[in-house]
């Protein structure tokens, strides 16, 4: 191992060139993505030497691998330690946890082993493990736009954190430069800049796997108001891998989820109901009732609690699935409870009406949709919707009143010691649908049209 040393005379003075070798090299196009913060990594890179520079300016020959651990605001390495951050680099791409990577690591005491690099770069791993690269090109283009907006969201909210996101779904998947694939790399490139806004500022683009039929209120997911994330129906038919699951969880780790999240015991699970579901049929509250007592809480509060991968999402069904649906209308099972409320929402203002016979006039909609709205007027508000993502005319946005919710009751099937769920759809079911999009593209929907759809009101516009 090679140290190239400062003499004390030029100590301040390499400290002071260091800072500046760090801002220049991470600006503000840069991403930190946290890798891990085991506190012990093994490195390597795939041509060259890996060079490390640490916080008092010196730099060092690590060879090709090196195993580096954290303790304090120091990284030891073959007995010797080196202040924090240190920066690694060199000419080939950076080995960590069977992974290569673009740009350079950094080990800081707050953030743990970090990749920072260029957000496009960033970009070209994150595409090819968040959706599939034989994905048309329009469906590709606007999970790039998503995701670079998030991650510069992101950056702004995390400026305490050491880091602006980890690597995996808790954000958006990052692979590295392993995974990278021509068509994905053509998607990030094509729209290079390009960032989803809501007025004067970046929105948030979350999005998620599939929405089971209708995206989610951000309001009843996470206790947000956004005008641009109040769920909407999907518009084009699609079966995905998880269009229908059932999961089954024991009784007692039910128990546990609800005493970690209201603080008390209920005793044991005895009946579980859907209580209450929004436009779409999707869960909003859940009633458990125990040995010791009942409590309702919000279903995606569970979810979270209880196991996320296994309850895939709160789209559920009763019954193995009795709920029918066809990716363009609330789910029948609803219907008939929920017309009354629904029959009022529905209505549109003169302003609407006048929009939707504009809509009209320029052929936005197909002879049978035509058809449908005229059999079914209850239906107007959804093709209202659906004429505004589709003519871009995204600046007049639907009436802003809350999603009407239904009191549903029905119970979740018990077997033994365990309750079965059946449900449709996977992930947190705000913004983007991933399968969705892909179903979009596909029936010749441009990244921009998908985009209004899923976040209606937004515009695109260059980062700068």
């Amino acid at each position: 191992m090679i140290l190239i040393l400062c003499s004390r005379k030029w100590k301040f003075l390499a400290v002071i060139l260091f800072v500046l070798i760090f801002s220049q090299s991470a600006n503000a196009r840069d991403v930190y993505v946290r890798l891990s913060n085991a506190g012990s990594y093994s490195i390597g890179i795939t041509q060259g030497m890996l060079a490390m520079t640490d916080a008092e300016g010196r730099l060092i020959n690590l060879g090709s691998e090196a195993l580096i651990s954290t303790a304090g605001n120091y990284v030891n390495i073959m007995g010797n330690s080196f202040m924090m951050p240190v920066k690694i680099s060199g000419a080939g791409f950076l080995k960590f946890n069977g992974r290569t990577y673009r740009g350079s690591f950094w080990i800081t005491q707050r953030g743990g082993l970090l990749n920072v690099l260029d957000v496009e770069q960033y970009l070209y791993g994150v595409l090819p493990a968040e959706v599939g690269a034989s994905w048309p090109a329009q469906a590709l283009r606007a999970q790039a736009i998503c995701a670079r907006t998030y991650v510069l969201k992101q950056s702004m909210n995390r400026k305490d954190k050491g880091f602006d996101v980890v690597d995996t779904d808790a954000d958006q998947v990052y692979k590295g430069q392993g995974v990278e694939t021509a068509a994905t790399n053509q998607a990030v490139s094509s729209t290079s800049g390009e960032i989803l806004t809501y007025g004067k500022d970046l929105a948030y683009t979350y999005f998620h796997s599939d929405s089971g039929g209708h995206t989610a209120d951000i309001g009843d997911v996470w206790g947000q108001k956004l005008p641009y994330l109040t769920g909407v129906p999907e518009i084009v038919n699609y079966k995905s891998p998880v269009a229908s699951w059932t999961a089954k969880i024991p009784a007692a780790k039910i128990q546990n989820a609800i005493k970690k999240i209201t603080g008390t015991d209920i005793g044991n699970i005895t009946e579980i109901q859907v209580s209450e579901v929004d436009q779409g049929g999707r869960a909003n509250k859940m009633t458990f009732i125990g040995t010791k007592g009942t409590k309702t809480i919000k279903a995606s509060q569970f979810r979270t609690n209880v196991d996320p991968r296994t309850l895939k999402s709160t789209m559920l069904t009763p019954s193995g699935g009795a709920f029918k649906i066809d990716n363009t209308t609330t789910p029948s099972g609803l219907v008939s409870k929920q017309k009354q409320t629904q029959n009022q929402a529905q209505r549109l203002t003169f302003q609407e009406e006048q929009g939707l016979a504009q809509m009209t006039a320029e052929g936005v909609f197909t002879t049978t949709e035509l058809i449908d709205m005229l059999s079914n007027p209850n239906k107007l508000r959804e093709y209202y919707t659906i004429g505004l993502a589709r003519s871009k005319r995204v600046t007049a946005s639907p009436s802003k009143s809350a999603a009407p919710k239904s009191k549903y009751g029905y119970s979740i099937e018990k077997s033994g010691d365990e309750f079965i769920f059946y449900g449709r759809g996977w992930g947190h079911g705000v913004g983007m649908s991933q399968w969705g999009a892909m179903a979009m593209a596909e029936q010749g929907y441009t990244a921009e049209k998908i985009l209004m759809h899923y976040y209606p009101g937004t515009a695109i516009k260059k980062f700068k």
